[in-house]
């Protein structure tokens, strides 16, 4: 053990040149100096391997090896075993990490002698001319008093279903050898973080968040595993594994919280798929992986609990037809509803009245779709004179005295029609307000 490295970056790769530099670049550059940054490329086609190499020969902390496996599992596991550093972290090669990131989660981990600490993060989203809208995700609830002090993870059940990302943390390398922690070495990125994961969580007796947002997750990528018709499959496997290995399953601490991270990513990965595959329950994809879930949560211990926590579970589970029906009938109203937005918004300015959630949802979609907006406005006045979405926000009545003649779409779940009076008072036209339902 070389013990100059305080933290070995690992960081799995194939055909990510697109990302790779943006990526290598912030653990480059981050403010603790005593890293080391392991490059396992799995035969990379398309010049990432090559640009690798490139940052290998002019910084000394960068070792690239190559792995003739494509494997994800493998290529983390292969870097857990040459890392030289106390601590290990994971990095994706499309995503990127803000600069003091690994610095505060070292100084962290060892003032608490933390087994794994684990941040927050942000998702993001790249639209036209590069720019892009983040979204924070937090591991616990806002302002939540766990935050920055040592946990006992192993029966805090609501971790197993929000501490679900590899990549946003340290981990400490003797923790991961000393409990044969490892990834599972299934072919290509196959959701193979569930397993590791579970065992982390059932390991460790001292963890510690931050609600510090450092790493930033791209999740507009096409080729990402989150994206694939296999996704039911992937988790079935996982858990599948960890169920029917002794070795795994003797390491589970806390079988409630396994379980609900299964169901968790039973219900998620069911509805992408259904959506992928025209909503056939018959497909190849979701048959057998459905009906695997459905009898494993059928004669659980844990299934009061279950349907308890996940509304939808007692429906999926036993009128799975009716279910999909519904699905399906939302979904083609939402494209009904999305199309008719996208006919009326063409060659006229834009202001999106709410900046919440249901704002940005709105304004994801009307980015994505190419069309900009004039302004944003909100009846929050801590937010006016501000920039969100790459646009001013404005209060209601500067903004109509600014732009009268705009479109007016009132993103707002709760106060519409509320909003839409007041718009009316300000002498807004009734044709020129649109409410966003989608």
């Amino acid at each position: 053990m070389n013990n100059s490295y305080k933290i070995s970056i690992i960081m799995p790769s194939l055909n990510v040149v697109e990302y790779i530099d943006e990526c290598i670049m912030s653990a480059i550059n981050q403010t603790l100096k005593e890293i080391e940054i392991i490059c396992i490329d799995a035969g990379s086609t398309d010049g990432t391997f090559e640009k690798l190499l490139n940052y290998q020969n002019q910084y000394k902390n960068v070792k690239v090896l190559k792995s003739n496996i494509k494997s994800y599992g493998y290529q983390v596991n292969l870097g857990i075993k040459e890392s030289k550093g106390k601590y290990v972290a994971i990095l994706e090669t499309d995503d990127f990490v803000k600069e003091e990131m690994y610095e505060y989660l070292y100084e962290l981990a060892e003032n608490n002698n933390a087994e794994i600490v684990k941040a927050d993060f942000c998702s993001f989203i790249t639209y036209f001319g590069g720019k892009r809208i983040f979204e924070k995700i937090r591991t616990l609830s806002e302002n939540d008093e766990k935050y920055e002090k040592v946990l006992d993870p192993r029966y805090i059940n609501r971790l197993y279903t929000s501490d679900y990302s590899v990549w946003k943390g340290i981990y400490n390398r003797s923790f991961l050898i000393s409990n044969n922690i490892f990834f599972n070495e299934s072919k290509g990125a196959a959701f193979q973080d569930i397993g590791f994961m579970m065992q982390v969580l059932s390991c460790a007796q001292r963890a510690l968040y931050t609600d510090r947002f450092f790493y930033c997750y791209r999740v507009d990528r096409i080729e990402a595993s989150s994206n694939s018709v296999h996704g039911l499959e992937y988790s079935y496997n996982e858990f599948k594994r960890i169920f029917e290995t002794p070795e795994l399953l003797n390491k589970m601490t806390n079988l409630t919280g396994v379980y609900f991270r299964m169901v968790q990513s039973f219900i998620t990965e069911l509805i992408k798929t259904l959506r992928a595959l025209n909503y056939d329950l018959n497909s190849e994809y979701i048959y057998l992986y459905y009906f695997w879930f459905k009898d494993r949560i059928e004669n659980s211990e844990f299934k009061t609990e279950l349907f308890d926590l996940f509304s939808e579970l007692f429906q999926i589970i036993y009128n799975i037809d009716e279910y999909i029906y519904k699905l399906r009938k939302s979904d083609e109203e939402d494209i009904i509803k999305e199309r008719k937005l996208l006919s009326i918004v063409k060659d006229k300015g834009i202001v999106v009245f709410g900046a919440g959630n249901y704002g940005k949802n709105c304004i994801e979609l009307l980015y994505k779709n190419n069309i900009r907006i004039t302004a944003v406005c909100d009846n929050n006045k801590l937010i006016w004179n501000t920039e969100k979405y790459f646009v001013n926000v404005y209060s209601p009545e500067v903004c109509v005295d600014k732009f009268k003649d705009a479109l007016y779409i009132i993103a707002n779940k709760l106060n519409k029609e509320s909003i839409h009076f007041q718009l009316l008072s300000y002498g807004v036209k009734e044709e020129n307000i649109y409410i966003y339902q989608i």
